[in-house]
């Protein structure tokens, strides 16, 4: 988007010209909307602060230069990551706000549809052997790419209707060299699905599927 308004990033003027097709609640409050010249669907997000410092902030952070913010830094490695071929949503638009000490900020990517979260998926279905391989074999595409996502969970992977798995918010994620880092990110996706899988009803997943991710992360190149 060359020269994106700032109205673009406000959920409520896609719905005045009736272009919002719903929204999600997850890290942030996502909006999906059509834009641009031939209505491509897109995910409107914006910033929102998780855990304790929602109760006392909802959405503002520290002002400390573009560089540092967090639309900013996303937007520019995802860009990177999607350069690549990573399988990555195509980033569209940032938008930074500042007002004093503080900022607020919003991202707009290309959306993935259809598609469920990978914790939605499972907690209707099992997914075949073959798929927890392939499930593998992305997680170590990005590990190879020096990519750590340091909220890695079920939630934040997708899957298509053609059974490909996408990567998605990188606002807690940086590009490291190779080191231990990489199967302490593994270990923590691990614990991201046996908590779905504690937290009760049915979630379709166990240690023959951990098995066939391993195999088929440790088999990628």
């Amino acid at each position: 988007m060359p020269q994106p308004r700032p109205e673009l990033f406000d959920p409520a003027y896609w719905q005045t010209i009736g272009r919002c097709d719903g929204s999600a609640v997850g890290r942030g409050w996502v909006t999906f909307v059509r834009g641009g010249p031939r209505d491509e669907p897109w995910a409107l997000r914006h910033y929102r602060r998780g855990g304790f410092a929602a109760k006392v902030v909802k959405d503002a952070y520290l002002w400390m230069g573009l560089a540092a913010s967090r639309p900013w830094r996303e937007f520019l490695l995802t860009n990177e990551l999607y350069a690549k071929g990573l399988p990555v949503p195509r980033p569209v638009a940032a938008h930074v706000q500042r007002r004093g000490l503080v900022y607020t900020g919003d991202l707009v990517t290309a959306r993935i549809a259809p598609a469920d979260t990978l914790a939605d998926l499972l907690a209707r279905a099992p997914l075949h052997a073959a798929h927890w391989s392939a499930l593998g074999k992305m997680l170590r595409q990005f590990h190879e790419a020096g990519v750590r996502h340091d909220d890695i969970n079920a939630r934040n992977i997708l899957v298509d209707d053609q059974h490909k798995f996408w990567l998605i918010d990188f606002d807690k994620a940086a590009l490291l060299p190779s080191g231990p880092w990489q199967a302490q990110n593994l270990a923590r996706f691990q614990r991201s699905l046996e908590k779905f899988k504690a937290a009760g009803g049915a979630f379709h997943y166990g240690d023959a599927e951990w098995q066939a991710l391993k195999e088929g992360y440790s088999h990628a190149r």
